[in-house]
């Protein structure tokens, strides 16, 4: 059984696919801006919380459904590394989508808004979901490596 469901633990997971996509693209911004000057950091420092201000509306109202479905898809599903990779497909696909819905996938570069939205997606919701699962294996006490990974999910 999947130790990662139920909306409080989904909930839980939608707030550390937050974390995840916060740390995961601020470095990125703190690396441009090394590369694209000093008017680029005071670009970043002032729009950066607005950007992550939008990320929490389709996480909570596409994310935290779509954790629910996926988990209970799952729920017969032993291994890990299946939940995690099907968290990763379902972030991507579905960050592929509301780009689309929302019209940024659009004109000569869209196969670009395609690539970051879907890497986007697979970090912020497999990151999650594994760091999820790690959470949960070391309130319990249990090392993640192997055959312990699977004593956690049969218990």
């Amino acid at each position: 059984m999947s130790p990662v469901r139920g909306p409080a633990r989904i909930a839980a997971l939608c707030v550390r696919c937050l974390v995840v996509l916060t740390l995961v693209n601020l470095v990125v911004a703190v690396v441009g801006s090394t590369f694209a000057g000093d008017s680029f950091v005071g670009f970043t420092v002032g729009i950066y919380p607005y950007i992550v201000a939008v990320a929490i509306v389709p996480i909570a109202v596409v994310g935290f459904p779509a954790g629910l479905l996926v988990s209970h898809l799952l729920r017969n599903e032993p291994d890990e590394g299946r939940h995690i990779a099907a968290f990763a497909v379902t972030g991507a696909v579905l960050s592929v989508l509301i780009c689309a819905a929302v019209q940024l996938v659009q004109g000569p570069a869209a196969w670009v808004v395609v690539l970051v939205a879907a890497a986007e997606g697979a970090i912020g919701a497999g990151g999650a979901r594994w760091w999820s699962g790690r959470t949960r294996w070391r309130r319990a006490g249990t090392q993640v490596d192997g055959d312990a990974v699977d004593v956690a999910l049969q218990a």
